[in-house]
């Protein structure tokens, strides 16, 4: 990834936004884990109508209860906004630069709505750091137990080919390496364009961010229907998708049909990831 840095005054954090229901427990596992493997520091993230120092107690006791006992968050590291949540993460994660944002892709009251509804493809669309979205199941992929490290399956990429890619690309390839898993990229194109040339373009991306995949995959057919397919057919335990602001097909509802197969992660990376 890029340069580890320590973090000053929250810049260059984890940023985790949860909402306290069931999906922020894993949340906060994942975001202190990579927080960990990335020497920097891990800010929580909460959105409601009570930002008083009452509520704030009442979160941080919440991580201290729900999130790995590796982890010692103190009241700085406890952030409580007002407003829309989408808002809220992306005004917070540009204050603070953050490096990686953690959520969970289920949950309720106000996270819900935004990770499930049109909001949650607006954000994408527009977000300002690489974003992990957490899967309903338990299926984990850091691990806080003695020294942090990451757990899962091969790292998919997931090119448009129309797309430029070699933030992704690289993001993709240093976390296969820092998981010690393979890499592999796979595009999902129309009927006329022949594999061939797909695939030689897929590592024309490969060269040109410098990364060293073990397999190009080109598949044909719907977008979200057949990355889903992919991961699972490659046990895939992580997704990772470039977002940028057009495309052909909304990046919330790839990722939402990803997800779906509760077998993958996906974190999506915007064009000017840090």
């Amino acid at each position: 990834m890029v340069e580890t840095r320590t973090a000053q005054d929250g810049l260059g954090c984890v940023l985790a936004a949860i909402d306290m229901g069931p999906s922020s427990r894993r949340v906060l596992q994942h975001a202190a884990g990579l927080a960990r493997l990335l020497s920097t520091r891990l800010t929580v993230l909460h959105v409601g109508a009570d930002t008083s120092a009452q509520q704030r107690q009442h979160v941080l006791e919440y991580c201290a209860l729900q999130g790995p006992y590796e982890v010692d968050l103190c009241d700085d590291d406890i952030v409580l906004r007002r407003g829309l949540v989408s808002e809220a993460i992306y005004r917070e994660a540009t204050r603070r630069k953050a490096r990686l944002v953690v959520m969970g892709s289920r949950g309720h009251g106000k996270l819900a709505v935004f990770l499930l509804g049109s909001t949650h493809q607006a954000v994408l669309r527009n977000a300002p750091a690489p974003i992990l979205l957490v899967p309903p199941v338990d299926l984990d992929i850091a691990d806080l137990a003695g020294r942090a490290r990451l757990s899962f399956g091969p790292v998919l990429a997931a090119v448009d080919l129309a797309d430029t890619n070699e933030q992704q690309l690289r993001l993709a390839a240093d976390i296969a390496q820092l998981a010690g898993q393979p890499l592999f990229l796979v595009t999902v194109t129309g009927r006329r364009a022949t594999d061939l040339l797909s695939s030689s373009l897929l590592r024309e991306r490969a060269l040109r961010a410098a990364v060293t995949p073990r397999a190009t995959i080109v598949r044909h057919g719907d977008i979200a229907e057949q990355i889903s397919r992919c991961a699972v057919a490659e046990g895939a335990g992580l997704v990772v998708m470039g977002l940028r602001a057009k495309t052909r097909k909304q990046p919330g509802a790839i990722a939402s049909a990803v997800l779906r197969t509760n077998s993958a992660y996906v974190l999506a990376v915007p064009e000017a990831a840090l």
